[in-house]
């Protein structure tokens, strides 16, 4: 059967015959979800409370308290760095889904089981749209023999599927889902009145969820936009409820998760006046555009620069501190002491000094899809050149994010989805099954990868450390801790999370950046003499000090800094003002009473 190849340049109509993959639908593409949730929940179901990064918990706790009575619209974590406690910058949005799965599965297992249960299914629950939206992207950019190729990209990319795997609840899955649903809405956006306003609601939501997609959205936008300016009324439909759309469902999901208060509050790293002003401005501007600037396409583009020019206006207007970086207001303590450590928060060059092996397996299969994507506007027919253009631009986006910090390389890895099946298709134009099957292979990010580590084996890098991830305490330390009177835990910062979700005392200290006085804290702390620490924790009133050995900066904290307060702790000593707590015969977690008058 003849196949016609939607991006037009790479798979010519009528050379795919008996394509491998022609017909694949949405069984298959279920079937391989199943596969794969299968898999991990099998062998992850047990240890899912083990498994919670410092995110993971910090969400956990979130949804903790709002179970437990906290107010909708508070997203405050009192205990915290008390008595004020830390207001967070994440959203609603993914807390409910989360808590409502949490409360059911209570309903019907017991505690401890209902929680592994929850964090097990709503990763991999979220990895089913996800699926679905890069196999609608492959389709429209490929044909549809490329859907199910899209698909199996998706889980052959490590850098995705950990964002769906069991416990990781923080939000990232979420924004993985959401940015291929946009993507696949945005290529269908001139024919399909549903896919532009599916586009809307899915930018409205990864504004509302968290500032990493926001250069996603701006960038899709902005296409969107462009395109409508050069080819007018073909595109002033989609374009249209794409802007009311999102002005709408911004405004909405403010109003249903945004306390009155905090709509005026000039924040940028969460949803804001600021957001609020570029999408309505910007949302309800390129509605009129497409309603009244109809013209030629000097009119069109004049329209458009005057929405560009009054979006901009809005947020200066709204929200000027947002033109500077995030991190900018974080004093120059914290940016050396602790976030210049954050290793998702490194550049890619940073990280590529402090770990070239690593870097080499994720910037080979990148630089790969670049040449794909390259490859792919410069072939791309007239008719499907703005639907690869979309594609390209939003992998563009993920690249910069990426090459700013290394967080983004999932986004990365995920925008690279729907572009390989073009590539995929093209190796295997004449409808040979066996020469698609190895051009799957061969492109796979795993592959990929593999290669990527050969060649960094072969320069002479260190290879990975084993066990390198990142490592924390058990979760039964933690529990142990909820033996303990209530009190103030005086802790190391990657602590902080797993005491506010697994146990009931308060922290000084996490790894956020609001929580800019703890974290100043919990730096003097460990990062100085037995005295400076005796001092934070009387000046806090701290009940108890806890300490997790294993976390990245504690030793190396230790080693730098002989006779220091970490130093001494990891060292098995403690000094006079502190009573050692024992957590069980196998703890690896520190918790030391503070001895009052000592």
């Amino acid at each position: 059967m003849a196949m016609s190849h939607a991006a037009g340049g790479a798979v010519a109509p009528g050379h795919a015959r008996g394509a491998l993959f022609e017909g694949a639908g949405s069984g298959l593409i279920v079937f391989i979800w199943a596969v794969y949730a299968f898999a991990m929940a099998y062998g992850a179901f047990g240890g899912a409370i083990e498994a919670l990064s410092t995110d993971d918990a910090a969400r956990l706790a979130e949804v903790n308290d709002l179970l437990a009575g906290q107010s909708w619209f508070d997203l405050t974590q009192y205990r915290l760095n008390p008595p004020d406690g830390v207001v967070m910058h994440w959203s609603r949005v993914i807390d409910l889904p989360i808590a409502l799965i949490l409360l059911a599965a209570e309903r019907l297992f017991a505690q401890d089981v209902a929680l592994r249960l929850t964090l097990t299914l709503w990763p991999l629950l979220l990895l089913l749209p996800a699926l679905f939206a890069v196999a609608s992207a492959s389709r429209t950019l490929a044909g549809p023999s490329a859907g199910v190729i899209g698909a199996f990209m998706l889980v052959m990319s490590p850098g995705v599927t950990q964002r769906f795997a069991p416990s990781a609840i923080d939000h990232h899955g979420a924004q993985v889902a959401l940015a291929l649903t946009l993507l696949a809405c945005a290529l269908r956006i001139e024919t399909s009145a549903r896919a532009a306003v599916g586009a809307g609601v899915c930018a409205a939501l990864m504004t509302a969820i968290g500032m990493e997609t926001a250069p996603h959205v701006a960038v899709c936008a902005a296409v969107i936009a462009l395109r409508w300016a050069v080819t007018g009324d073909a595109m002033a439909r989609g374009a249209r409820l794409f802007g009311l759309t999102f002005a709408a469902g911004t405004s909405a999901v403010a109003l249903a998760t945004l306390s009155p208060d905090s709509w005026s509050a000039p924040v940028c790293d969460t949803l804001g006046v600021g957001h609020l002003a570029i999408a309505i401005v910007g949302g309800l501007g390129l509605a009129a555009a497409t309603s009244f600037a109809r013209g030629d396409v000097v009119s069109r583009f004049f329209g458009l620069a005057q929405v560009g020019v009054a979006s901009l206006a809005a947020l200066a207007i709204a929200s000027p501190n947002c033109f500077s970086s995030p991190y900018a207001a974080l004093p120059e303590r914290l940016q050396t002491g602790w976030l210049a450590r954050v290793q998702e928060a490194q550049t890619f060059v940073s990280s590529a000094i402090n770990e070239p092996t690593a870097s080499v397996a994720i910037g080979l299969p990148l630089l790969a899809v670049l040449g794909v994507a390259i490859w792919a506007m410069a072939t791309a027919k007239p008719e499907a050149r703005w639907r690869v253009g979309v594609a390209v631009a939003m992998f563009a986006a993920a690249l910069g994010v990426t090459a700013w910090q290394v967080r983004g390389v999932s986004l990365a890895f995920a925008m690279a989805a729907p572009l390989l099946p073009m590539a995929v298709l093209a190796i295997g134009r004449t409808g040979d099954a066996l020469r698609t099957v190895l051009a799957v292979i061969a492109l796979s990010p795993a592959t990929l990868a593999l290669v990527g580590l050969g060649v960094a084996d072969a320069a002479g890098l260190e290879p990975i450390a084993a066990g390198g991830a990142a490592k924390r305490c058990p979760s039964a330390d933690y529990l142990a801790l909820g033996a303990l009177p209530l009190g103030l835990a005086l802790n190391t910062i990657d602590t902080g999370p797993y005491i506010l979700a697994l146990s009931p005392l308060a922290a000084v200290a996490a790894p956020y950046h609001r929580n800019v006085d703890g974290l100043t804290a919990a730096i003097d702390a460990f990062q100085g003499s037995e005295e400076a620490a005796r001092a934070v924790a009387v000046s806090r009133n701290a009940t108890y000090v806890v300490v997790c050995p294993l976390d990245g900066g504690v030793t190396p904290e230790a080693l730098a800094h002989p006779g220091g307060f970490s130093d001494i702790l990891v060292s098995g000593k403690a000094p006079a003002w502190l009573e050692p707590i024992p957590l069980g015969p196998h703890a690896k977690l520190l918790a030391f009473r503070v001895l009052a008058g000592r």
